[in-house]
């Protein structure tokens, strides 16, 4: 499966970059040459709720709530092409994203440009430097004075991303049964991006929703399902990092004491109880949300123990946001 969902935070900030370029440009109304910028539609913005996992991948909501599975089949041409392994457990992926500073606006007249409330207005732009030219050769290039020349170009900075390798998790199977199970541990990946309203959401509650069916003569247990990796970010270019605070299906069982969020932003994964054959819905919960338009969410659990039935977003994740509509 390739990298592709670790992607989505660079084209959102990528995108915020453009369109708030545009925006502030355009309000300032400043005479003022400017190199050309581009700028990107706003229904370009757009990557509705998506799960991917072993079961189905590219499992996209539709705005009713309900999932409609939509095979990639050009990426499982490619990985068979290039000899890949779906159960490879880690890939990494390296690629280049601009680098940006927040200026002020300034009016023609040079003053710093502020909105309707005396606020300074701020905007994001690409950072430049300035490199020698050279000639075909490798010698530096001059002008008619004998000058070296010079470009401007953009500074970029590199990306590693990789996919997490398979991690231990808290297992606590009897001890009688334990010696015969081996725990196999894969990722349930979602991911969104809504920038249409050029602004944060700022729901509460109910999040992401995995319906598990608990495999059969499996050992009795507590079989975490965690959060292993997130990537939230906010209209503003702001990288929000919540707590985390995990859970399990507790399979004939009593479930682990949970802790209750605190007053900062968190995601919370209900624990379940559960017996063998069972499917069982695992609700992730968000409070204390800071607002943000776009996320990657990597929920980690046993395939051994469980299989995924159903991933749908939660009833206020998609009533507040999956299925908004702008003015």
């Amino acid at each position: 499966m390739k990298n592709h969902f670790r992607k989505i935070l660079t084209v959102c900030l990528i995108a915020s970059l453009a369109v708030t370029a545009f925006g502030c440009n355009k309000e300032n109304g400043s005479s003022e040459a400017e190199e050309p910028r581009e700028t990107i539609s706003l229904d370009q913005t757009k990557v509705p709720l998506t799960f991917e996992h072993e079961n189905g991948a590219g499992v996209d909501v539709t705005e009713g709530g309900e999932a409609n599975e939509n095979t990639d089949a050009s990426s499982a041409a490619e990985s068979a092409a290039s000899g890949e392994d779906a159960n490879t457990p880690a890939e990494t992926s390296v690629f280049a994203v601009p680098v940006t500073e927040i200026v002020k606006v300034t009016e023609a007249d040079g003053q710093t440009a502020t909105d309707a409330k005396g606020q300074e207005q701020t905007e994001v732009v690409k950072v430049t430097e300035y490199v020698p030219v050279t000639e075909a050769g490798g010698q530096a290039a001059t002008d008619a004075a004998g000058q070296p020349q010079t470009e401007a170009v953009e500074v970029t900075e590199t990306v590693v991303s990789t996919e997490p390798a398979e991690q231990p998790a808290t297992l606590k199977p009897t001890e009688a049964a334990a010696s015969n199970y081996t725990p196999s541990y894969d990722l349930c990946k979602a991911y969104w991006l809504d920038m249409s309203q050029e602004s944060d959401f700022f729901f509460e509650g109910e999040f992401l929703i995995v319906e598990f069916k608990v495999n059969e003569n499996i050992p009795d247990g507590s079989y975490p399902v965690t959060i292993a990796e997130t990537d939230i970010a906010s209209w503003d270019l702001v990288a929000w990092t919540p707590d985390i605070i995990n859970g399990e299906v507790a399979v004939n069982t009593e479930i682990q004491p949970q802790a209750d969020p605190d007053d900062d932003f968190t995601l919370k994964v209900r624990s379940v109880s559960a017996k063998p054959g069972d499917t069982v819905k695992v609700a992730i919960d968000l409070s204390h949300n800071p607002g943000f338009c776009g996320f990657t969410l990597d929920i980690q659990y046993d395939k051994s123990a469980m299989t995924i039935v159903n991933t749908r977003g939660g009833s206020d994740f998609m009533s507040s946001a999956v299925n908004y509509v702008a003015n």
